[in-house]
C-alpha cells in the first residue's frame, strides 16, 4: 500500500470512529433514528467497521428485529471476535430468539474476554434461569451484584433466583434492596408483594399491591393479589370488589372467580359463593380448590350425595396435596370387606379424626379387621371405639402396610363409602378410662364445693387455623357467665388461649386444669365428671359429642360446614346444642343466649 492509500484509510477509520462516537451520543440520549444515521455513515466511511455493525445490530434489537440484529452482530464478530460487548449483546439477541443455550455460550465468551463485565454476568444469569440452572444463575447474579452494587436490576434478578431456589429470606432482602435502589417498578413490587404475602407479612404486601393498583388500574394481577392479601387478613368486604375488577379485566381467570367465591363463603353469602364456584368450574373443570369448597358448601346444606364426592378434592389442592400419600395397598372404594384388613389413615386435625373414626364399627360389621392410624395424643381413646382392632400412633412404613393390609382409606373419606345420610354411629362411641375417671371424680367434687352444676369451658382454638380469629372468643367476652350462681367452672383450655386466664382473675373463679390434661384420654376422664362443656369449635367439641356428654358449641356467623346451616342441634352429635353468631365477630348475642340457657336449664 502506498503512502496516499494508507493515509486515506487512516482518515476513513478516523472519520468512522468520529461517527460512531456521535451515534453513541444520540443512542444514549434516546434518539435511535439519529444514531442510525451516524452508524451508517461510519460504515460508509469504513466498511470493515465492526463497531458500526455491532451498534446497528443493537438498534435492530431495539426494534424487535432480532433476526437482523443477529446478522449484523455476526458480521461484527467476524471482524472483531474478541469484542466482549458485542459478544454479550449477541447473547441477548439469542435469548430473545429463545435460544437460551446460545445465549449462555455468548455470555460466557464475553466473560472470558472481560471477567469483570457485570452485564455479561447478569445476562448469563438470565439465560441460566431459563435453562433451569438456578444455582449457576445465582453465582453469576451475585458476581454482577458485587461488581455493580448500585444496580437495582441486578438485585431484582438475584432475588428471583433466590426465590426460585426456596431461599425466601435472602430473596426478600434482594427485592427490598432493589426497591431501595430505585426499582419501584411493577415487576419489583409484584415479586416483593407476592413473597411478603407468602411469608404472611400481609400489611407490607398490601402496600406493594396497592401501589401498583393505584398507578395501573388495568392490571388484573395486581387487583387479584391485593384481594388475596385482604382475604388473608379477613378483609373480605374489601377483597370482593378487587376480585370483581380482576375478573372484569381478565374474564378467563378461574382463580380469581374461585377466590371471589371464597370471600362470599367467608361472609356466609352462600348462594353467591355457589354461583361463583360453579362458574370457576365451568372455566376450569378440574380446579380442585373450587370442587373442594363447593363440596363443603353442599355438605353444610346436608346435600351429602353431591357434597361428599366433591369433598374428596381436599387432597388435591395446592396447599394440601403434599400432605397426602398413596399407600402401598388398594384404596378402599366400598368393596366387600369380609375377611379383609383395612387401615384408617390419619389426616387433618384431631377433631376430624374424632368425628370420622366412628365408621370403624360399620366396617367391622362388614367383616373387616379395622386398624386406625391417628394422632398420638388420641391413640388410647380411639382404642375404645367399637370396631377398632388396633391403634397406630405413628405413620406405618410402606413395608408394614403392604404386609398387613388389603385396603386403606383416609379417615375423612369414610362417609363417601356409605350412601345416604352418612352418620354411621350411635353416641357415645368413645369411652373414658374408668380409673382416670374415678381419679377426676374426687378432684372435681373437691373443687366444685357445693356447686350444683360443673361446667367445662374452652374459649380458644388452634391459632394456626385460618378462621381462628373468628372461631375463638376472648375470655373476657364470656365474663357475664360468671355472675350466674350455682356453677363450678373448669377451664379445660390448653395452649396459647390459657394465657388469658389472668384477664379474669378475681372476677371469675375458674379452676384451671388444662395443664393437667396430657392427652385426650385424660380430657375425656375429666369430661365424664362434668355436667356440661361449653366450647368454641375445636377438638374438644368433637370429643364431648363422641362421649355422648352435653356440649354447647359457640359458632361464628360463618361456621365450619360440619355444623350445618341455621340449626341449633348437630346431626353428628345428638348431645350437642349450637349457639350461633348473627354478625361475624359479634359474640354479644351468643353470650346473652348462653346466660338465658344456663338460667333455664336444670341444675
Amino acid at each position: 500500500m502506498n503512502h496516499d492509500s494508507a493515509s486515506s484509510l487512516s482518515h476513513s477509520v478516523a472519520d468512522a470512529a468520529h461517527f460512531i462516537e456521535a451515534g453513541l451520543a444520540e443512542h444514549r440520549a434516546g434518539r435511535p433514528d439519529a444514531a442510525h444515521v451516524f452508524y451508517e455513515r461510519a460504515l460508509a466511511q469504513d466498511p470493515g467497521c465492526a463497531a458500526a455493525l455491532h451498534y446497528l445490530g443493537v438498534l435492530a434489537m431495539g426494534r424487535d428485529d432480532c433476526s437482523s440484529a443477529v446478522l449484523l452482530m455476526d458480521r461484527a464478530l467476524a471482524l472483531a471476535p474478541h469484542d466482549a460487548h458485542c459478544l454479550s449483546n449477541r447473547g441477548v439477541a439469542a435469548a430473545r430468539l429463545n435460544d437460551q443455550s446460545g445465549a449462555a455460550m455468548f455470555q460466557r465468551k464475553a466473560i472470558g474476554q472481560a471477567p469483570d463485565f457485570a452485564n455479561a454476568h447478569n445476562n448469563l444469569g438470565n439465560a441460566l434461569m431459563e435453562l433451569g440452572e438456578t444455582a449457576d444463575a445465582q453465582h453469576h447474579y451475585r458476581r454482577a451484584r458485587a461488581l455493580e452494587p448500585q444496580s437495582a436490576q441486578f438485585a431484582f434478578n438475584l432475588g428471583r433466583a433466590l426465590e426460585k431456589a426456596g431461599h425466601t429470606d435472602e430473596a426478600l432482602e434482594q427485592f427490598r434492596e432493589a426497591q431501595a435502589l430505585g426499582a419501584n417498578d411493577t415487576p419489583t413490587l409484584m415479586c416483593l408483594g407476592r413473597l411478603l404475602r407468602a411469608t404472611k407479612q400481609h400489611e407490607q404486601a398490601a402496600v406493594c399491591f396497592e401501589s401498583v393498583v393505584a398507578r395501573e388500574p388495568d392490571n388484573a394481577s395486581a387487583h387479584f393479589e391485593l384481594g388475596y392479601v385482604y382475604d388473608a387478613v379477613h378483609r373480605y368486604e374489601e377483597a370482593i370488589p378487587l376480585y370483581q375488577q380482576a375478573i372484569m379485566l381478565k374474564p378467563d381467570a378461574a382463580g380469581a372467580v374461585n377466590n371471589l367465591a371464597f370471600a362470599y363463603t367467608a361472609l356466609a353469602r352462600y348462594d353467591e359463593a355457589e354461583a361463583h364456584y360453579r362458574r370457576a368450574l365451568e372455566m376450569n373443570p378440574g380446579l380442585p380448590e373450587s370442587q373442594f369448597q363447593l363440596g363443603m358448601l353442599l355438605l353444610r346444606r346436608g346435600e351429602y350425595d353431591t357434597g361428599w364426592p366433591l369433598f374428596e378434592n381436599r387432597k388435591f389442592t395446592a396447599t394440601a396435596k403434599a400432605n397426602y400419600r398413596k399407600l402401598p395397598c388398594a384404596e378402599w372404594h366400598g368393596e366387600s370387606l369380609a375377611g379383609k384388613r383395612l387401615l384408617i389413615a390419619r389426616e387433618q386435625g384431631v377433631g376430624d379424626q374424632i368425628q370420622f373414626v366412628r365408621y370403624a364399627g360399620a366396617m367391622a360389621a362388614m367383616g373387616a379387621q379395622v386398624d386406625a392410624w391417628v394422632a398420638p395424643e388420641l391413640a388410647s381413646l380411639v382404642a375404645t371405639v367399637p370396631g377398632v382392632a388396633r391403634v397406630l400412633d405413628a405413620a406405618p412404613s410402606d413395608e408394614a402396610i403392604a404386609a398387613n393390609y388389603d385396603y386403606w382409606c383416609d379417615v375423612m373419606s369414610l362417609p363417601l363409602k356409605f350412601p345416604g345420610q352418612p352418620i354411621y354411629a350411635t353416641t357415645p362411641y368413645m369411652y373414658a378410662d374408668a380409673a382416670q375417671s374415678a381419679a377426676w371424680r374426687a378432684r372435681v367434687a373437691t373443687l366444685s364445693g357445693g356447686a350444683r352444676r360443673r361446667i367445662g369451658l374452652v374459649w380458644a382454638g388452634n391459632p394456626r387455623h385460618h378462621f381462628d380469629a373468628f372461631r375463638s372468643v376472648p375470655l373476657t367476652t364470656l365474663l357475664p357467665l360468671a355472675a350466674l350462681e350455682g356453677n363450678a367452672w373448669f377451664a379445660i383450655q390448653k395452649g396459647p388461649g390459657a394465657t388469658q386466664l389472668p384477664d379474669v382473675a378475681g372476677r371469675w373463679p375458674l379452676h384451671a386444669v388444662g395443664d393437667e390434661l396430657h392427652d385426650f384420654a385424660g380430657t375425656a376422664a375429666l369430661i365424664e365428671n362434668l355436667d356440661l362443656v361449653i366450647t368454641v369449635d375445636t377438638s374438644v367439641a368433637h370429643l364431648v359429642g363422641a362421649l355422648g356428654k352435653p356440649v354447647w358449641v359457640l359458632l361464628a356467623a360463618q361456621p365450619d360446614w360440619r355444623w350445618g346451616a341455621g340449626r341449633e342441634d348437630s346431626v353428628w352429635y345428638p348431645s350437642a346444642r349450637v349457639f350461633r353468631q348473627t354478625t361475624l365477630g359479634d359474640w354479644s348475642g351468643v353470650v346473652a343466649a348462653l346466660q338465658a340457657a344456663l338460667a333455664e336449664s336444670p341444675r
